[in-house]
């Protein structure tokens, strides 16, 4: 026999009018298996029960379960979110290290202009030997002079510490090598490779230009040609500096000849730190086909689209590898004379 439930709506205060005010007339509720003691409803539709013999499935709500295609549309939705996703987390990770790439070149090329200031001239790119026999790529022990550009401003960067490492005049094969695990920050492109030891030594992924031969900013120390700032004539802000450097990522930590294989401050004329016009620059190599010395003395870098210099001014500047073979030359010779257009 069904039990007759009556659910009676008893006057409760309203949180709003501040008084009891009856909502509706007494119903009845036909529910099998057990009746309603009390009930009663509020104008926020607030219900207060308590029920006395009623089955505690009617009491305890049922939940249900994921079906397995709805679980399906779930992942396919999160998997094409992460697939909208990544390549703009991928845009943002570039574009912060393409900036802090920028600000190396930044403090590399007011380095150049302090050391300019202390010395009246721009730091040389070093030189081989003088025992060329021995020091093909290398400066001799003791030499100093012979030491690259990036050996000559470490105290303009905040590293007297290593630069002191190695004396004028002493021979000592141990303290001269001492710098060549030195790692500092400044010489690293965060979008090639961290900071750290590659082949045992510390790398630079930055390189003065020696125009298309020999007739750029950086000069070869037993030329006995300097560059001071008066002897660009082509225009400080027509003239570059410093620049990327092109790699064959393959060969990054092992193996592999020759524009890479040499620590960042203990080299002489090499092509590790000094790099020429001639060809415009291009991307990194991936490919282990290509042989290792096939972007030897080349600019470029990892960047999409293009590399980051530092022309002679000191200001930086993002330059694409679609410039032309004969803007790139204007661009690295001192005094040419020529209109240089690196838009």
């Amino acid at each position: 026999m069904k039990k007759a439930l009556t659910l009676l709506l008893t006057p409760m205060r309203d949180p709003v009018l501040g008084h009891g005010r009856l909502l509706s007339d007494p119903f009845f509720l036909m529910v099998p298996g057990g009746y309603l003691k009390e009930a009663a409803m509020s104008r926020r539709s607030s219900v207060k029960l308590r029920a006395e013999g009623l089955p505690k499935r009617w009491l305890t709500p049922k939940r249900r379960a994921f079906t397995l295609i709805e679980l399906l549309v779930v992942i396919a939705i999160i998997a094409i979110l992460i697939g909208l996703l990544l390549p703009a987390v991928q845009k943002v990770r570039e574009a912060a290290a393409r900036m802090s790439c920028q600000n190396n070149l930044k403090q590399l090329g007011i380095a150049w202009h302090s050391y300019h200031d202390t010395h009246g001239h721009f730091p040389t790119a070093g030189d081989n030997g003088p025992d060329e026999v021995n020091y093909c790529c290398s400066a001799q022990p003791g030499y100093v002079d012979y030491l690259n550009w990036t050996y000559h401003i470490l105290p303009f960067i905040e590293q007297e510490s290593i630069h002191r490492l190695v004396q004028p005049g002493d021979p000592d094969v141990t303290r001269w090598r001492s710098i060549n695990d030195k790692v500092v920050r400044t010489f690293y492109c965060p979008t090639r490779r961290t900071p750290g030891l590659y082949k045992g030594h510390a790398k630079s992924d930055y390189a003065a230009s020696r125009g298309t031969g020999e007739n750029g900013v950086a000069q070869r120390i037993n030329r006995g040609r300097r560059v001071i700032m008066q002897g660009i004539i082509d225009g400080t802000s027509n003239t570059l500096m410093l620049g990327e450097t092109r790699i064959h990522l393959h060969y990054i930590n092992s193996g592999g000849c020759c524009g890479d294989n040499e620590p960042a401050y203990n080299n002489g004329w090499a092509d590790d730190v000094v790099r020429h016009t001639r060809v415009p620059p291009a991307p990194d190599i991936r490919d282990p086909a290509i042989p290792s010395d096939a972007p030897d003395g080349m600019f470029g870098g990892l960047h999409p689209g293009g590399m980051n210099i530092c022309l002679a001014d000191g200001s930086v500047r993002f330059l694409r590898f679609e410039i032309s073979q004969v803007n790139f030359q204007r661009l690295g010779i001192i005094n040419d004379g020529q209109i240089v257009n690196i838009d």
